[in-house]
């Protein structure tokens, strides 16, 4: 007999109730039309995220998870019947061939096409071929319900990606690059008894037509002498670093050094991207994505909230339905 018994002690006990003679499993947490959602199913469902969990949980951490994530597998399972209700209810069916091509694509996939063997696996999971190929009717019913009743016929308006690009701006616009390389020169290094000197002789150097790479390698003291003096791209830097390279073209070098306090810059701008103000064609895309993604969203909770007033949902884990 099935029995019902206390919320929080039902979603993560693991042990047999003697004196009630009962096992775990036995225990209801909701009941959806006639359709009894056990414990144990419950469990089940969340069994591979339970294992995920990190071992560095304390128990009570433990607990805390283990509790919600068997409360939101509650909650699917709950939105999953009353799915399947609505579709009896429309009086709707699934082609006997398209089951049967489901089944069979399991058993291949899982069993390289062995009937016998993927029955076998069944077994040992406490389910037969019967059961399974409802299981998939079951799943293909719903799915069908859910993109007649969410994902069709979704249209994401031309004004509506811009009304979002424009309001979310900053999350897709892209600030102006610049692609350096730099002499860096210590004021207390190894050149400061002769910093003007030295800084003279580089850009002699340069100007006579010496590779920028080779002489930092030779004179640069900083950390990236080794590569040339080769910055990489930046998009943000010392304010007076910015201003600088805003002015300059792609293969310029700085007319003299830049003073950053402790040092001295000699800086060549390779190259510059533009600041991006445009949408592109792949951001519209994924502002559609976005936007579409949203609707189903609503349209689904909106489903779901017509099932829960026409359908009958008890449910006894303490959380709001029962």
């Amino acid at each position: 007999m099935l029995r019902f018994f206390c919320p929080v002690f039902l979603l993560f006990a693991h042990i047999v109730v003697a004196q009630e003679g009962f096992a775990y499993g036995d225990s209801i947490l909701a009941v959806v039309g006639e359709k009894v959602i056990t414990a144990y199913e419950v469990m089940q469902a969340s069994a591979r995220e339970e294992a995920l969990l990190p071992r560095s949980l304390t128990a009570q951490q433990r607990s805390a998870e283990t509790v919600a994530l068997r409360r939101r597998a509650l909650s699917n399972m709950i939105d999953r019947e009353l799915l399947y209700l609505e579709f009896q209810a429309l009086k709707a069916k699934i082609p006997e061939q398209i089951v049967q091509e489901r089944l069979n694509q399991a058993v291949l996939s899982q069993a390289g096409g062995d009937q016998a063997r993927f029955e076998e696996m069944l077994y040992k999971e406490g389910m037969s071929l019967q059961e399974f190929k409802e299981r998939l009717g079951k799943n293909l019913a719903i799915d069908m319900l859910l993109y007649d009743r969410v994902n069709r016929g979704i249209t994401i308006s031309q004004q509506k990606i811009a009304d979002y690009y424009e309001q979310n701006k900053a999350s897709f616009s892209k600030a102006a690059k610049f692609h350096l390389e730099a002499i860096l020169l210590r004021k207390d290094g190894r050149y400061q008894e002769h910093l003007e000197d030295t800084c003279r002789e580089i850009y002699e150097k340069l100007q006579g037509g010496a590779a920028f790479a080779e002489l930092a390698k030779e004179y640069s003291e900083g950390a990236n002498a080794e590569n040339g003096g080769d910055q990489g791209w930046l998009s943000e830097m010392n304010a007076q670093l910015h201003e600088l390279v805003e002015t300059m073209q792609p293969g310029e070098l700085a007319a003299k050094p830049l003073d950053l306090g402790s040092s001295l810059y000699i800086v060549r701008l390779i190259n510059r991207e533009e600041a991006k103000e445009q949408m592109s064609s792949e951001e519209e895309e994924k502002i559609r994505q976005i936007l579409s993604e949203k609707e189903e969203e609503e349209r689904y909770n909106k489903l779901l909230r017509e099932l829960r007033l026409k359908f009958s949902v008890r449910r006894m884990d303490g959380m709001p339905g029962d």
